[in-house]
């Protein structure tokens, strides 16, 4: 199922029959992109493993994605490195600069 497997943008939720978490964490991650997923459970304890096996940026769970303004909007694989929300994006628009001064 090609949706599954590329960064689709648009309003779109695949719905996939599977038997085991390894086996939705495999499909899940069976993607050159990682940039958001989605967890739908009632058991916190299966969201906290699956949270450990998806290689994703950004994982909602239980909710719709939109972000927190100061949260890490960022991508994995293909999807990008870094992010541009939050503290953390701040810094992309920033040029440090060291100074070591002994007087």
């Amino acid at each position: 199922m090609d949706i599954i497997h590329e960064e689709t943008f648009g309003p779109v939720l695949p719905v996939v029959a599977f038997s085991t978490l390894d086996e939705a964490l495999a499909m899940a991650n069976d993607s050159d992109y990682g940039l958001t997923s989605s967890i739908y459970t009632r058991d916190l304890n299966v969201a906290m493993k699956a949270i450990k096996g998806l290689k994703f940026g950004e994982t909602y769970i239980n909710r719709e994605n939109f972000e927190a303004m100061q949260g890490f909007h960022a991508g994995w694989r293909k999807s990008g490195i870094g992010g541009a929300d939050g503290r953390h994006g701040l810094n992309e628009y920033l040029q440090t600069q060291v100074v070591y001064l002994q007087a």
